[in-house]
């Protein structure tokens, strides 16, 4: 699957299925840590109620924090750090080698904040 085409969800919003450029429609979960199956109705009002509770105390830094939480395997966690520490260094090793090469004032530093920023629309 390199190339997805097209994205739909089901009608109750429980799959999303994806149609790529190999010909095959994949099907996803919609939120990938819901159980599948039947649930007892005291585990469907136990998940009711802490999503209750999750969209009433949204605002607050801590509830926000651990919904965001996935678990990460370690070996997958630290190589993608240490492919971020990579990719940043070889980008300012990058941009100090055009600045040491060109002419003496062409080229101003831009402050990190200044170059995430794509245009400004007024």
């Amino acid at each position: 699957m390199q190339w997805v085409f097209c994205t739909k969800f089901t009608c109750n919003g429980t799959y999303v299925i994806s149609g790529s450029d190999d010909t095959n429609l994949r099907l996803w979960k919609a939120k990938a840590s819901k159980q599948l199956g039947v649930l007892l109705p005291r585990e469907h009002k136990m998940h009711e109620y802490e999503e209750a509770l999750i969209n009433r105390f949204k605002h607050l830094p801590e509830i926000n924090r651990v919904v965001r939480h996935r678990h990460v395997p370690k070996s997958i966690f630290k190589a993608s750090a240490l492919r971020r520490t990579t990719v940043n260094d070889t980008e300012r090793k990058k941009e100090e080698r055009r600045r040491a090469h060109s002419a003496p004032g062409s080229m101003k530093p831009v402050p990190m904040r200044k170059k995430r920023i794509i245009q400004e629309v007024e």
